[in-house]
């Protein structure tokens, strides 16, 4: 705790004011203790930003962080650039972000000085609803200071390229993924951001985000092992017996409908088996989606949420695996499908697409339509007019930090593809001639 609010002092985030305006309260702190990998405690002061008033303590909140196709692009850029790579973190990074509303704050417990003076808050306090924004703002601006370009497709990506060389950063709030083709200028550019934040030492890309990056020369493999021990000890499910599918053979939603439902800590475990979906276990993407929520309570079937984890369990050290081309050929290729008609519920077909840059994987989808297709080739299109979008956006993140050769769309239905290819549409198909159009301009 002192520790902490040394840090506090140092970095000034607070004056010590009387209270001046009556009807207005400061916000409260607590405490929040951690236990760390090394074994050492943390205290960390944290404001009680839930008390804030919007238009009065704060006005705008969001602050974007990179989108997990966007860092696989820019690991693929390393791969077969042969970018030298080090990751690092800023150390009370919301601390180095300014307030540009008047916040107060009552003192922290255990150092109040009997004054009743309150917490004129400069900085933006770990708590406070904009202390992120704040933060971003706060990098951003020192980007453009020395000269980086900050991409327009996804504001967390800066570039900076000078004869030939090119610099990357990736920002996830206070994590920090460097890669250069120069190792003496991506240092140079370490020591400046040093200079200016608080940082940890910068180390070799090995782990980022909890995902584990292993460079070899021919290879990258990404993986998560101990992101999965650690939820499958949270759901007590450790010593459960390995299974070798997601989901039992032939199985349906309508199966999960008619099963027995058990009030679990469902939020909890979707959204850690969500997280492992977009990261690195495309795998289980469809498992996941499949897996239904009854009434507000959000009940689910548990046997089936506990399979998912049983699969992990047996294959927790599957791996991600980008090759390296002797020949890049910086293309982007689409694979499109779908099924038709196989929920026997509602009857609405489910899309998938995976997009790939340079034969590695860095977007995939598995997603129920909206609406009930009334044949197969009705589905195939619909999923072709939506990939697309996932497409045109990473294509123009790409044209910002490389380049693209060509782009392919692979799909399997030959009615669907007559029906883009030919400008006449057929009868059956006219309520879907928006989208057959916007597939064509693509």
């Amino acid at each position: 705790m002192d520790e902490e609010m040394l840090s506090m002092e140092k970095n000034k985030v607070w004056d010590l004011v009387k209270l001046p305006e009556k009807e207005k309260q400061p916000i409260t702190c607590k405490w929040i203790f951690k236990r760390k990998r090394d074994g050492k405690y943390k205290a960390r002061l944290v404001a009680r930003g839930f008390m804030q008033k919007e238009g009065v303590d704060y006005t705008e909140t969001f602050s974007p962080v990179i989108s997990m196709p966007s860092l696989r692009l820019v690991l693929v850029l390393i791969l077969q650039e042969n970018l030298h790579s080090y990751v690092m973190d800023v150390k009370t990074a919301f601390l180095n972000g300014d307030l540009d509303e008047v916040v107060y704050m009552s003192q922290p417990q255990g150092y109040d000085d009997g004054t009743r003076k309150v917490c004129k808050l400069n900085k933006s306090l770990y708590g406070l609803k904009q202390a992120p924004r704040q933060w971003f703002h706060e990098f951003q601006q020192f980007m453009n200071k020395v000269k980086f370009k900050q991409s327009t497709s996804d504001p967390c990506i800066f570039i900076q390229e000078e004869k030939g060389r090119k610099i990357i950063i990736c920002l996830y709030v206070d994590d920090l993924l460097i890669a250069g083709s120069d190792p003496d200028e991506v240092k140079t550019v370490i020591n400046l951001l040093q200079n200016e934040f608080e940082m940890s030492k910068s180390a070799p890309a090995i782990e980022f985000l909890g995902i584990r990056l292993v460079f070899t020369p021919t290879e990258l493999k990404l993986d998560q092992e101990e992101y999965i021990d650690k939820m499958l000890k949270r759901f007590n499910m450790s010593d459960c017996k390995p299974c070798s599918t997601p989901l039992k053979p032939k199985c349906t939603p309508a199966d999960f409908a008619n099963s027995e439902l058990f009030e679990g800590p469902f939020r909890e475990l979707i959204c850690s088996l969500l997280y492992l979906t977009v990261t690195t276990r495309p795998d289980i993407l469809f498992s996941v989606n499949s897996q239904p929520a009854s009434g507000e309570t959000y009940c689910c079937a548990w046997t089936g949420l506990k399979r998912i984890l049983r699969y992990l369990k047996g294959t927790k050290n599957f791996k991600l695996v980008y090759k390296k081309l002797h020949n890049p050929n910086f293309n982007i290729d689409l694979y499109v499908d779908a099924d038709w008609a196989s929920d026997t519920i509602d009857r609405k077909s489910v899309s998938g697409y995976v997009l790939m840059f340079c034969n590695c994987p860095i977007l995939w989808c598995c997603k129920k339509q909206n609406c009930i297709s009334l044949s197969s080739t009705e589905a195939e299109i619909i999923a072709l007019s939506k990939s697309p979008q996932d497409l045109l956006y990473y294509k123009s993140v790409l044209n910002e930090i490389s380049h693209i050769n060509s782009i392919f769309i692979y799909e399997d239905n030959q009615s669907a593809i007559k029906s883009v290819t030919n400008e006449n549409v057929c009868g059956r198909l006219k309520h879907l001639d928006v989208k057959l159009k916007f597939i064509r301009e693509t």
